[in-house]
């Protein structure tokens, strides 16, 4: 026995002598290995396709919630309620925000995974390829573009054997999202490959709003620039409250102002708008009202002739048990509306999308970026402001209208608040953009104590780094923990 081994062992040495790499090089044909997989376009789709995964099921979680119960004008009922209180996170929002952290770095992983193994396929269309790497560099850099804003400073891993995994300055952080989204805005395809992919203006609004967290103004406004002017956004008409269902209802879908979506169905759904329903309300069958909003000057001063406000929230509502109209208890004032699906199959699978990027989102980055950057209010930039704010009327937005807003007498700080309560009006729970306005802006404490009376302390501006990353990363230990965790 030992023998016959010793002459197989010999056979194949020839073998590797003679360079017979064709049978060194033979794939296993009875089974997918990351060797064989790799081989077709259709392949390097399904690469793809499966960077979704966890972004989806972030999305799904509770991770899009807790973003939003950072805003100034959202309370939490239960486990939810700390991260509202502004304090810290406690033991169970830890844990959530590790799962939020675990679900952005496996999107990173197989983005990297789609970029380094798509360019090795053969028999591909070059143009096929960059259009793929291009849509996996966006999805990298929107994972990272909430990681450096939710943790601040986090390992960098641009190839799948990084050789440091420390945590990477912010700067290099924003300069690695930067270089995605030019690839995407180069690579991508001027339409999308199908409702809910990016495309090169996805890339383009997202870079705009990217250089306007990091106070490059110029940048913000031109970018902006080239998806206002594009000719392929527009924002949906409204009349009455309800037509916003044509923005955010389960049937709304590649709708004229989608520019990115986190897409759902009753198949693959949504959880969160279960969440912050009532349960006998008219708006699902479903509601466990999780989240709430207290009356304060946020509400008080959101005119009740704006379509947004009518359409987002409620304090009344129609029992669909009963058809009589009542009103909310004490204990939870307000509810939210926004996500509505009468046809939800159960309370985990709504229809609605999640909205990341919308043409109303472009123009008042337009709005804001361009005054900082000339020093002036010019014209367009008054002009984007105003088409959101006519369309939240009723009005007809590309027209001037009895409420626009003027200008006149204004300086370019003031005009920026008017723009930065325009956009808490218009992006009123959508995936935490309240909160990272008000980080941007420096204005988080003074803002939050206004509005809920409540004291931000900072241990609460920025998320821990998961127990987990710390435990197993070489390169991080307890001392680089955010502080106050």
């Amino acid at each position: 026995m030992k023998i016959m081994n010793k002459n197989i062992i010999i056979l194949l040495l020839v073998i590797i002598g003679s360079s017979c790499t064709d049978f060194l090089d033979e794939k296993p044909k009875d089974r997918l290995t990351e060797i064989n997989f790799y081989e077709t376009f259709a392949d390097a789709q399904a690469a793809v396709n499966a960077i979704y995964g966890p972004i989806r099921n972030n999305y799904r979680d509770t991770y899009f919630l807790m973003l939003d119960l950072l805003a100034d004008y959202l309370e939490g009922r239960g486990s939810t309620s700390p991260v509202s209180e502004y304090k810290g996170f406690d033991v169970t929002n830890i844990n959530r925000a590790a799962a939020a952290w675990r679900y952005l770095y496996q999107t990173i992983r197989n983005a990297n995974i789609a970029i380094e193994r798509i360019p090795k396929i053969e028999g591909m269309k070059e143009s096929d390829k960059n259009a793929l790497i291009a849509e996996a560099s966006f999805l990298r850099a929107f994972s990272y573009y909430f990681l450096v804003r939710l943790w601040g400073a986090v390992p960098l891993y641009l190839d799948l054997s990084p050789v440091d995994l420390s945590r990477r300055p912010v700067s290099e952080v924003y300069q690695a999202i930067i270089n995605d989204l030019k690839t995407g805005e180069t690579y991508l395809p001027d339409t999308p490959s199908e409702f809910g992919h990016p495309t090169k203006w996805s890339a383009k609004s997202l870079l705009a709003e990217v250089y306007l967290t990091i106070n490059e103004f110029d940048l913000s406004k031109d970018k902006a620039g080239e998806v206002i002017t594009s000719g392929h956004f527009n924002l949906v008409d409204v009349n009455v409250a309800n037509d916003f269902n044509n923005v955010y209802g389960p049937e709304a879908n590649g709708t004229p102002e989608e520019i990115f979506y986190i897409k759902f169905n009753h198949t693959a759904g949504w959880t969160m708008p279960h969440k912050y329903l009532w349960d006998r309300d008219q708006f699902s069958p479903f509601g466990s009202y999780v989240v709430y909003c207290v009356p304060g000057p946020f509400f008080t001063n959101w005119d009740d002739n704006d379509l947004r406000k009518k359409f987002n929230i409620f304090s009344q509502y129609i029992n669909r048990f009963t058809g009589e109209i009542e009103t909310l208890p004490s204990s939870t004032p307000i509810l939210v509306s926004k996500y509505r699906d009468n046809n939800a199959p159960s309370n985990s699978n709504y229809g609605n999308d999640a909205p990341v990027l919308r043409f109303a989102d472009v123009l008042l980055i337009y709005a804001e970026a361009a005054p900082l950057a000339e020093n002036q209010i010019s014209a367009q930039a008054l002009e984007c402001l105003n088409r959101v704010k006519r369309r939240a009327y009723g009005y007809p937005n590309r027209s001037a209208s009895a409420v626009d807003y003027s200008a006149d007498g204004l300086s370019v700080e003031e005009f920026r608040d008017i723009v930065i309560q325009e956009r808490a009006y218009e992006l009123f729970m959508e995936g935490g953009d309240r909160w990272f306005d008000l980080r941007r802006i420096g204005r988080e404490k003074e803002i939050i104590l206004a509005n809920t009376g409540k004291t931000l302390v900072d241990k609460h501006i920025l998320w821990p780094i998961p127990q987990a990353e710390i435990d197993n990363n070489p390169d991080i230990n307890q001392s680089d923990q955010n502080p106050g965790y």
